[in-house]
């Protein structure tokens, strides 16, 4: 095989087994007349090794309890968005007017999601000054597209739906489409693409933005004075409050529906609100689900944050 073929088929795999075996392999394929079979067989293993590595990254304790914080408050999101939307507009809510235990649990809910919005603000602060100063200094264009996904993104969904929205009159949000025209159904479906694109990006593009960045402590000059600006003592404590705040919202969302089912059974089981025109119970279920899940990623984040040792 002549070298440049075997150089573009080694390229299909993942540069971590590149950089081990790409020579010896490199080697063996340009000393060997590959058929198609054995072909195919390269390009196959290839992919597994693509799909072996995928969630595999080189960085730092700093590095990966970040990722794991973006991970947990991005799941928190979208469990948030889906309860609220569920609920509102519902006999749900004047349920939660008269049974005060069950209106308690709710503003619990929302005062974690305040908390948690400080959290992230605080905890993103530093590192996102750090990111970009690197990308700056090293000239790293990638690490800016990346860390511009996310604001893009929920620029792009809102958009679409105001859009949508002033030219039919009505949110093509995908809550409460039971009884809908079938392209009130398609603007949905559309929207809730647009939205697990924009989650699941914004995952991907901040990972990759944290992976790529050195996060260590950057100089800043405020007011003519050097002030040195140390990503992880500042990042602990917002860790930790943002760990708390979604373990509380958690909480909250699970007293939430043991209550609604008591004082409100048939409000909770009715098709009026859940997650594409399923019942309140299952969209409830389905971001509680959510919301563990990002509890438990957070308190990992937290704990790999004090477990890192300042350099």
């Amino acid at each position: 095989m002549n070298r440049r073929m075997a150089g573009w088929l080694i390229r299909l795999y993942p540069p971590a087994w590149r950089a081990r075996y790409g020579e010896e392999f490199l080697a063996f394929l340009e000393a060997r007349s590959v058929m198609s079979r054995e072909l195919l067989n390269v390009v196959g293993c290839a992919l597994y090794e693509r799909v072996r590595s995928f969630g595999v990254y080189k960085m730092s304790q700093l590095q990966y309890s970040l990722v794991l914080m973006v991970y947990a408050y991005l799941a928190a999101i979208a469990a948030g968005v889906n309860l609220y939307w569920t609920v509102d507009d519902t006999p749900l809510v004047d349920a939660m007017r008269a049974h005060p235990a069950l209106f308690a649990c709710w503003n619990l809910v929302a005062a974690g999601s305040l908390v948690a919005l400080a959290a992230v603000v605080a905890l993103a602060l530093p590192a996102l000054w750090a990111m970009i100063r690197f990308a700056r200094m090293t000239r790293r264009r990638d690490i800016l597209a990346r860390l511009a996904f996310p604001p893009c993104a929920a620029a792009l969904i809102l958009t679409w739906i105001i859009a949508v929205a002033m030219k039919t009159g009505w949110a093509p949000l995908f809550w409460d489409v039971m009884g809908q025209p079938a392209a009130r159904w398609a603007l949905s479906s559309v929207t809730l693409m647009l939205f697990v694109v924009g989650i699941l990006g914004s995952a991907i593009s901040l990972r990759q933005a944290i992976q790529r960045s050195a996060l260590s402590e950057q100089q800043l000059k405020l007011f003519g004075r050097a002030v040195w600006i140390r990503p992880l003592p500042l990042a602990k404590i917002p860790a930790l409050v943002l760990a708390a705040s979604i373990v509380m919202m958690a909480v909250g969302v699970t007293g939430w529906g043991l209550l609604a089912d008591q004082y409100a059974p048939a409000a909770f089981h009715a098709r009026d609100g859940g997650f594409f025109g399923s019942p309140n119970i299952v969209s409830w279920m389905g971001s509680l689900a959510v919301f563990v899940a990002s509890a438990v990623t957070a308190l990992r984040g937290a704990r790999c944050i004090f477990a890192t040792r300042t350099a």
